[in-house]
């Protein structure tokens, strides 16, 4: 393998950022673009052409960020360290940033795909106590292998694809998941005017709210049983995360209440404002798998409301509305009680009715999930062929098998 080897400062110009004071309006609301981390965070591909906020020329002239060419490559530093982005336009950064201008050894789209790849480097170099964070000077001495011009361009086009599929799937995953909610508004209407004037009953007439455990209880030896337990962290808008399932010790004697059935609905306590009861269908995916304390368990009364009704019926712009309207609320913070939970409006269609909307849903959840698994199957694809080829390990015949593949 004919690579070179050198230090980022050598094939490229290695520059900080700042922020323009806030207490200066004249500093803000221009035309210069003006990147923080999250504009760079939530791209889904690898170029950058707007950001949030601009600056004005008086900004960029009282402060330490610098305004740099199309081609820049900007990489997070602080916090989120190791997200990348190639400018299609001057622009500036706050001090959350690192950014490179190439030299003509190294192109920018290589430098950026390389530069993912030293995310775990990176973490082991980075210091700080309340976040971490990668100094400049560190960044510099970090060596890069690449190839000629034509072998980057080649990887840079390999990678593009890749990363384009991954985009499609995920892009199609979005919008599958986004039928329901379309769905529901379409068979039921806007539940706040109830235009087809079905009876309404609160939550506690037509299901069971039933609330979880506290953690940090002392149990006698002997007394307790160690579960799987579900904690707001698992309870996304309409599924649940299990990518990560923590334990608790519990009484005994507690099992039986506390023990998630299918078709029971976890429903959040609350937190931030946008998790105010959030719903998530339970379909047994755990073997005696419990909840805690701040996920509330509703168990339907299947001959008034079904499950799936009800989950798409909370997560609803009305569901949401009710939430936060009884929510008590602090800095940041919203939460409902049980109480709060159970006195929830609902609009009871017919039970057939909420039948067909249910058989609909799990046909659409179905495309759903095998949208899921192709977006996952791409960006583990994706990996692999970023892991290799900044290892020299792709070959000329495997980038013609690739071409075939995509």
């Amino acid at each position: 393998m004919n690579w070179r080897t050198a230090r980022l400062e050598d094939v490229a110009q290695v520059l900080g950022g700042g922020t323009p004071s806030r207490t200066e309006p004249a500093y803000f609301g221009g035309s210069i673009a003006w990147a923080t981390p999250t504009d760079v965070t939530a791209l889904d591909g690898l170029y950058i052409a707007a950001t949030k906020e601009k600056i004005t020329e008086a900004g960029l002239q009282g402060s330490s960020t610098k305004l740099m060419p199309p081609g820049a490559v900007l990489l997070t530093s602080r916090a989120t360290i190791g997200f990348t982005a190639v400018a299609k336009i001057p622009i500036c950064t706050n001090q959350g940033f690192v950014n490179f201008v190439c030299g003509d050894a190294v192109l920018p789209e290589f430098l950026a795909y390389w530069l993912r790849t030293q995310r775990d480097k990176m973490l082991q170099h980075a210091g700080g106590t309340t976040f971490k964070e990668i100094a400049r000077g560190t960044l510099r001495k970090f060596e890069i292998v690449f190839p000629t011009l034509g072998e980057q361009r080649w990887i840079v086009d390999l990678l593009s694809r890749a990363e384009s599929i991954v985009r499609l799937r995920n892009e199609a995953q979005a919008k599958a998941k986004a039928i329901i909610p379309a769905l529901f508004l379409d068979r039921f209407g806007n539940p706040a005017t109830n235009p087809k004037g079905w009876p309404v009953a609160p939550l506690s007439a037509v299901a069971e709210v039933i609330s979880g455990v506290a953690k940090g209880r002392k149990l006698a030896p002997g007394e307790g049983v160690e579960l799987p337990y579900m904690r707001v962290a698992n309870v996304k808008d309409g599924y649940l995360d299990l990518s990560e399932i923590k334990t608790i010790e519990i009484k005994r004697t507690e099992v039986e209440k506390l023990l998630i059935q299918p078709g029971d609905l976890l429903m959040t306590e609350g937190g931030d404002p946008d998790k105010l009861g959030r719903a998530a269908l339970w379909s047994g995916e755990i073997e005696a798998c419990i909840h805690q304390n701040h996920v509330f368990k509703v168990r339907s009364n299947r001959c008034r409301v079904l499950p799936t009704y009800l989950r798409a019926l909370a997560g609803s712009g009305y569901g949401k509305a009710y939430f936060l309207s009884v929510a008590k609320k602090t800095t940041g913070i919203a939460s409902i009680n049980k109480t709060q939970l159970s006195a929830f409006p609902v609009v009871l269609p017919p039970i057939g009715v909420q039948e067909e909307f249910a058989q609909h849903v799990a046909s659409v959840e179905s495309i759903a999930t095998q949208q899921s698994l192709a977006a996952a199957k791409a960006e583990a694809i994706f990996r692999s062929i970023l892991a290799r080829a900044f290892a020299g390990e792709l070959t000329a015949a495997e980038h013609d098998q690739e071409e075939a593949v995509a």
